[in-house]
């Protein structure tokens, strides 16, 4: 849910006008979805169905499968971050909210990596049938089975505590942020929703 891309075409630094590329908007808005769908799932699947059920094993699928998709694209994204510029915040953004901006950005890396592979990490400690991706055979995280050898309840328990009720949360207090500097700097002078928005 980061802005950082090229802009579509070059403007002044801080200027109106100043874009995110087609690419940077549809990975942009691909994983905000996919973030809010990934919300839905585990919740309902952790408070909403019986655990251990068939109902909760179908729900979990497709969170494993849709969580696999977000680190793929993050990975993409991360690639093309580093290699175009996003353009700049418009001028008048006071110091500190460039500094509080840019931290949420890089949090927000941080936190779509840190999820899905924390969520990996989980499954790769189960015994019996191959990760399913969308229908199809991914591998396990490497060296997981060994670390929680003997026994991985205690390991895939502290998982899921990270995984479940720390980085969750942490998302959230991160995307209200997020969504809430972007309209305060939209109606304070500052607009930048146009330059994410399609």
């Amino acid at each position: 849910m980061t802005s950082s891309e090229a802009p579509t075409a070059p403007a002044p630094a801080g200027q109106a006008g100043a874009r995110y590329t087609g690419v940077a908007m549809a990975l942009h808005w691909a994983l905000a979805g996919l973030i809010l769908v990934q919300i839905g799932l585990g919740w309902w699947m952790n408070e909403w169905v019986p655990d251990h059920s068939s109902a909760q094993d179908s729900i979990e699928g497709v969170h494993i499968s849709v969580g696999l998709t977000v680190l793929i694209l993050v990975a993409v994204r991360i690639g093309w971050r580093l290699t175009h510029r996003p353009p700049a915040l418009p001028t008048g953004v006071a110091g500190w909210e460039r500094a509080l901006a840019g931290t949420g950005h890089v949090l927000f890396y941080l936190l779509m990596l840190a999820l899905p592979l924390t969520g990996w990490a989980m499954v790769s400690m189960h015994a019996g049938a191959p990760i399913s991706f969308w229908g199809l055979s991914w591998p396990r995280l490497p060296g997981m089975a060994q670390l929680g050898a003997p026994n991985p309840r205690p390991l895939r328990g502290l998982l899921q505590l990270v995984h479940t009720n720390l980085l969750i949360w942490v998302v959230l207090a991160n995307l209200a942020l997020h969504v809430a500097g972007a309209l305060k700097h939209q109606f304070d002078g500052h607009p930048v929703l146009s330059r994410m928005w399609p």
